[in-house]
């Protein structure tokens, strides 16, 4: 236990570093299985020389044994539960079914969803990549990278790390990922033991979140973030459809100052209030109608004014 101890400690120091670089430098490429290779070479790139001689940096696992499953037992932290969850074969099929997913990814199409749409659509490609699951090891680690790479590309925020700075937090993320995964896997499961330990694992976690549905506490459009965080200058050089959230913020303040008068409270509160109507709004994808009634009212906590006749 001990050499596995320093075995993980000495993998996850060099990994976490070529991580952070990936960050920084993100490999350039089509999101096709070159790219999701090259991400898995990276990040495990230093091992071999580290004495790893079992680690194969961007080489997929080799096919399982006929009439074999490959799985995992997963002890969560401290909760004194197992999480069993099962894995494609990786032979042909599995390779072919993994091409075509990948050769499906289109990172615009995927920026012209909503968030609640692009939420579902990287938590469905997840699964599906996590269930083919490619390489021998580190398949979590290189799809984190992978999905947040993409993410960025259609114009969206991932944030994988919100899981990882607690231990609930890591549990959480564990069940929903291993619940989507063995819904996935368990129509392909060839032998009676595995698919009896699949089954329990699944009414264990009975009721929890799947993987598309946590992910809504973590996705983000990049817009919203830059409406958020930047001047309004430095957004629209970034993201120029964010011109009509500004005028309609300009509006608000405008009016205000009109139906305030000599109230400077209520003015920057009204402001605020339009502002967090503003953000909710580009939260959920909006890059268009700021205008909505219903969710001014809401945020605003004011009925809605009938629509004027022009």
């Amino acid at each position: 236990m001990a050499i596995d101890k320093d075995r993980e400690r000495v993998e996850g120091l060099y990994t976490a570093h070529r991580i952070f670089e990936l960050r920084l430098d993100p490999v350039r490429g089509s999101f096709d299985a070159e790219h999701l290779r090259e991400i898995n070479r990276r990040i495990f790139q230093d091992l071999p020389g580290q004495g790893f001689a079992d680690v194969t940096p961007g080489e997929y696992r080799k096919p399982v044994q006929a009439g074999k499953d490959w799985y995992k037992a997963r002890p969560l932290e401290g909760r004194g539960v197992t999480s069993f969850v099962t894995y494609s074969a990786m032979d042909k099929k599995a390779r072919d079914e993994l091409d075509s997913t990948l050769k499906g990814i289109n990172p615009v199409a995927l920026g012209k969803l909503k968030t609640p749409a692009f939420t579902e659509a990287i938590g469905q490609l997840y699964t599906k990549l996590d269930y083919l699951h490619p390489f021998p090891d580190g398949n979590s680690r290189t799809l984190r990278v992978f999905t947040e790479q993409l993410a960025n590309a259609a114009g969206y925020e991932l944030d994988w790390a919100r899981f990882g700075r607690s231990e609930a937090g890591r549990n959480v993320l564990y069940v929903a990922r291993d619940l989507s995964v063995n819904r996935l896997a368990l129509q392909h499961i060839r032998g009676d033991d595995t698919r009896l330990q699949v089954t329990f694992t699944l009414d264990q976690f009975d009721g929890s979140r799947d993987l598309p549905d946590l992910l809504r506490d973590s996705v983000r459009p990049l817009r919203a973030k830059a409406f958020e965080r930047l001047s309004e200058q430095d957004a629209l050089k970034e993201y120029p459809e964010l011109k009509p959230a500004y005028e309609t913020l300009r509006q608000a303040i405008d009016y205000s100052i009109t139906k305030f008068p000599g109230k400077a409270d209520a003015r920057q509160q009204f402001q605020e209030n339009i502002r967090g109507v503003i953000l909710d709004l580009l939260d959920a994808g909006e890059t268009k109608d700021f205008k909505n009634k219903e969710h001014v009212a809401a945020r605003t906590k004011q009925p809605p004014s009938p629509s004027r006749s022009r």
